[in-house]
């Protein structure tokens, strides 16, 4: 029996730790200023529309105050959202001063679309509050949908 030597450790594979550290930095960087396009975008000055620009339908013209006096805790009478546009429905409410994100949801009652993704492509066929309930703003209002036309 012969003697062989222990054989070498595997090659590395992959990237060093500099080249980590740099792509990291690169894509935090890249991702800081994706996010100040991104975020530079609201602040663009808008012109005041009329009300029906804002809200095309005569349900969701009638509100019980004016949005940009409307803050969380006041009253605001619900319209009837059925038979509207899931997208326009959202943007009233958050108008009149509702989070988008954790005031508002949007569930589908159709068997095979069960998630409401692009709410411009869905009706709304109920709503958890009546039509003429006051509503604080701010309190979760539920809207179910449809995708089928």
């Amino acid at each position: 029996m012969t003697y062989q030597p222990p054989m070498p450790p595997p090659a590395r594979r992959g990237f060093s730790g500099p080249a980590v550290a740099l792509i990291a930095v690169l894509a935090l960087g890249a991702g800081c200023v994706g996010g100040v396009a991104v975020g530079s975008v609201g602040n663009t000055p808008t012109t005041t529309a009329s009300p029906t620009e804002t809200a095309p339908t005569e349900a969701l013209q009638a509100t019980s105050l004016p949005p940009a006096k409307e803050k969380k805790g006041r009253l605001v009478k619900l319209p009837d959202f059925k038979g509207q546009n899931a997208a326009i429905t959202r943007q009233w409410l958050v108008d009149r001063g509702w989070n988008e994100f954790s005031d508002i949801k949007l569930g589908s009652q159709d068997q095979y679309d069960t998630m409401v993704l692009l709410p411009e492509n869905w009706t709304v066929t109920k709503q958890f509050h009546g039509v003429g309930t006051k509503v604080k703003v701010g309190t979760t209002i539920v809207l179910t949908c449809t995708k089928a036309s």
